[in-house]
Parts: C-alpha cells; structure tokens; sequence
C-alpha cells in the first residue's frame, strides 16, 4: 500500500515538473529568434558584469554572494558547477549531500534548455565571440575563410566523449585536481576575484590567452567543442524533452553546399546534418539566420523528433 502511495506521488511529481518545463521552454520561444539573440547578448554582458561585482560587493562588506563560477553562494543557497562536485567526489572518493545540492540548479537547467549555460553566460565563450567579431572587423579575409567554409558532415560523439573520458580518467588515476585546471568559467572568474580581492591573477590565466590565441591563428571554437569538460559534463545531462534543434528538410530553401546556418555556427556544426549533439550549446544563431530568410526550417523544440537531423541521437 505504502509502495503504491509512493508511486502515484512519484508519477504525479514528475508529470507536473515536465509540464512545468515545457511551459518554461515555450515562453522562452514565444520570442523570434533574432530577438532572443538580443536577449540572449544582454545576458552575456550582465554574466561578465556579475563576475566583477561579486568581489566588488565583498570589499564594500556585502557578503550575500560569495564564491566563483567554481562554487557559489548566494545566502543561503549553494550553487555547485557540476564538473567540480565531480571531481570532488573522484579525489575523496566519498559523496557529500550538500555537493549534491549544490549541483540542483545547473543540472536542472541543462535538463530544460541544454548546454546554454556554455552559450549564454560562459566568459570564455563571450571572451571568443567578441574576438571573433573584432576579426570580422579588422581581419576579414581571414575571418571569411574561417566562417564560409563547406561542412560534409558533423563529428562523431565518440571523439567528444573520448576526450571527455581520458580528462576524468587522468584526474582518477593521478589523483590530481587536473578539471580545476581545465575549467574557463572558473579560471576567468577566479581571476577578476583574485585581481579585486587580491593576491592577484594566477599563471593559469594563460590558457584562457593562449586558447584564445589559438582561435585567432588555428581555428574557432576547438576547445569548446572538442575539450571543454564543462560543457561535456553538462551534455550529460539531457531527457527527450531538453530544448533541441530540429530541421525540418521540406520548409529549407538552401542549396545543401551554401548553408547560410552552418556558416554562422560558432562551433562549425550543421545544423541540418545528424550527430549535432553533444556538441551543440542552443546559442540559436542557425535558427535565427533561419527565421531571417522567412522559410524557418530550423528550430529550437522541447520534443523530441527522431526523424530530424537536427533532433539529438
């Protein structure tokens, strides 16, 4: 009887969580995607803002919000990235409830919108989309090689998850704090903490340079889209209903090779191919250049299509 309780109290929690959701996700696209671009800037800025008033707060004695993009607090509540419990948990080999906590929030809004944390509010991402609109502004030669360029086919989700595989391995395996490392959000916000509240910036500030470097002289979005084991972590987490592109081949109105999406694609995918996730973070720029040519093949959807190249598989 008890057990039958439980079930109907199970069932009725997560039909009214999913409703929710989907409600969540088709406000957010009540939107035309071009306006959501604009909303979607503001959040960029106001995410950099953050990461300097923080500390500000903190010297003028305003302790409401403490931390970095590693570990957040915001009174009472704890807000954990994902990659850090988990590395936590590998180096103590030991599971704390209030890591697990902590993780609620990201691993919720992964589950309803997908990896947007990566292309709305990531400073290593806004830093890259920045940079490549200066490129476009002095360099465009360049800047149009690297952008109008043929996509046969998107990679396999096995080198991703390869990749992805190996970094947790190695941290395992050497006992060594090696995500920390590796994590842009944290290195970024830890260093506008650290350049406020002091000592100063740390060497590992160079990788964010250096990545930076390479985006300019090797090619875009490398580390986004093969390394970044923030943004892997959280591909992990997705259900049939995580917000996803869906291309709808019969409203296209583009010759298959002058793809006016994947050209916008910061992560050279197209959209209209299969295996765009995991590696896909629902920036919406291919559904806006979409939306623009008045066909909108391609579009942002809660559920999920089997049949589309764009749906995830």
């Amino acid at each position: 009887m008890e057990c039958g309780v439980l079930d109907w109290w199970i069932d009725g929690l997560m039909e009214f969580w999913i409703d929710e959701m989907l409600e969540l996700q088709a406000a957010s696209l009540r939107l035309s995607y071009r306006a959501l671009l604009r909303v979607r800037s503001a959040v960029q800025i106001l995410s950099l803002l953050f990461l300097f008033a923080v500390p500000l707060l903190n010297v003028f004695g305003v302790h409401a919000i403490l931390g970095t993009l590693y570990s957040l607090s915001v009174g009472e509540i704890e807000i954990t990235d994902p990659l850090m419990a988990l590395q936590t948990i590998l180096l103590t080999k030991q599971i704390y409830l209030p890591l697990l906590l902590g993780v609620i929030l990201p691993v919720l809004l992964a589950l309803i919108f997908g990896r947007v944390f990566c292309s709305w509010m990531c400073p290593q991402n806004t830093l890259s989309e920045w940079l490549d609109a200066l490129q476009k502004r002095f360099w465009k030669s360049r800047w149009r090689k690297s952008h109008h360029r043929s996509i046969n086919k998107n990679p396999r989700p096995a080198w991703y998850w390869g990749i992805f595989t190996t970094l947790v391995l190695a941290t395992l395996a050497f006992s060594f704090p090696l995500l920390s490392y590796l994590s842009m959000p944290g290195i970024i916000s830890s260093a506008v903490s650290q350049s406020i509240l002091g000592p100063g910036v740390g060497v590992e500030l160079a990788l964010v340079l250096l990545i930076l470097v390479s985006e300019l002289l090797v090619g875009r979005r490398y580390w986004c889209k093969y390394v970044c084991p923030v943004g892997a972590l959280l591909s992990v987490f997705r259900c049939r209903y995580t917000m996803h592109l869906v291309y709808e081949a019969s409203q296209c109105a583009c010759h298959l090779q002058t793809e006016p999406c994947h050209y916008v694609c910061p992560l050279q995918l197209s959209p209209k191919r299969v295996n765009v996730y995991p590696y896909c973070f629902n920036c919406g720029l291919c559904t806006a250049v979409c939306e623009k040519t008045g066909k909108s093949a391609l579009t942002l959807s809660a559920l999920r299509v089997e049949e589309h190249a764009g749906s995830f598989k």
